[in-house]
């Protein structure tokens, strides 16, 4: 299964490259902002193109802790379907398949040690909505659920964003998108994008 999921996400992104790519995204995201600081920063970059009617895309994160702490990565492929407009608003409903890869971390707990962390495959399913507001104003919003194939991966969360974009020019935008995620991972986060179009 491994393979099967690394091989299709690094065509995916071979596929995806700049050259042929619909869209191209990259976003800083800044995690937990109460206190004022960052408790975590990750870097996601990517892409979506048609293929034969369908949306395909890849994605790729990078998050770690502020300033310490392993930095913990994801690979995933996407396939999706983009719904008619209604009222304005188009849709994009996706599935994606992929791979986290952390750290394995022991923590010594009374008198036996407690392995987290490590490779672990998931898939995950959402819709992403957008619709043009004013001139070059647009404002997407979106739900995702990724869950581990094993259970003891123990990866089951929910992420709905909303974002204001601008469009720059007709190939450039640039947006700032809130996150609220739950499950196993409990966040807020901001995130600060640019999305070039091909």
């Amino acid at each position: 299964m491994k393979k099967l999921i690394a091989f299709a996400a690094l065509a995916t992104a071979a596929i995806a490259t700049p050259a042929l790519a619909g869209t191209l995204a990259g976003e800083v995201r800044l995690g937990d902002l109460r206190g004022g600081k960052a408790n975590t920063t990750e870097y996601n970059v990517e892409a979506w193109d048609s293929l034969y009617g369908v949306k395909v895309g890849a994605e790729l994160q990078a998050i770690q802790g502020n300033g310490s702490g392993p930095i913990n990565a994801l690979l995933s492929a996407k396939a999706g379907l983009a719904g008619p407009a209604v009222a304005g608003i188009q849709s994009l409903a996706f599935v994606e398949a992929g791979e986290a890869f952390s750290q394995k971390v022991t923590t010594r707990v009374g008198t036996r040690n407690v392995v987290t962390g490590g490779n672990h495959e998931f898939w995950g399913a959402g819709v992403n909505l957008k619709r043009d507001l004013i001139g070059p104003v647009a404002l997407t919003a979106g739900y995702r659920h990724r869950e581990g194939f094993d259970a003891a991966d123990r990866l089951n969360e929910e992420r709905l964003h909303a974002a204001l974009t601008l469009n720059v020019n007709e190939k450039t935008a640039l947006g700032a998108t809130y996150y609220r995620t739950r499950g196993t991972t409990d966040s807020d986060a901001v995130g600060l994008g640019i999305t070039r179009k091909f």
